[in-house]
């Protein structure tokens, strides 16, 4: 594993401790504030590594950002959000939104 998705790991880790934290009067306003803070986490972290596909994993990212958000918001069960996520990687495994400069 690549030291950009331990960062980023790390940032996930430290975004649900502050989610744990949250006043419930602000709870919503954080869980959205927190998970764009750490998909911006994500941007940066790519663009720093050069071997990474940009494209493929900012797709990745925020598809798992908008999955988090809406299960923390209630908007999806948690069992859907498996579900949901399970599409997401098998979609990333199968080569979903990969740069078509690698195709060839």
């Amino acid at each position: 594993m690549s030291s950009t998705w331990i960062i980023i790991l790390i940032g996930m880790i430290g975004g649900n401790f502050l989610l744990n934290v949250a006043p419930v009067g602000f709870y919503v306003e954080a869980v959205v504030i927190i998970n764009l803070l750490i998909l911006a986490l994500a941007f940066f972290a790519f663009r720093r590594d050069p071997f990474i596909d940009m494209r493929a994993n900012m797709l990745f990212m925020i598809g798992l950002t908008v999955i988090n958000i809406m299960t923390e918001l209630g908007m999806m069960s948690t069992t859907l959000s498996w579900v949901a996520f399970g599409a997401l990687f098998i979609w990333s495994m199968m080569g979903g939104g990969r740069s078509r400069s690698e195709e060839r």
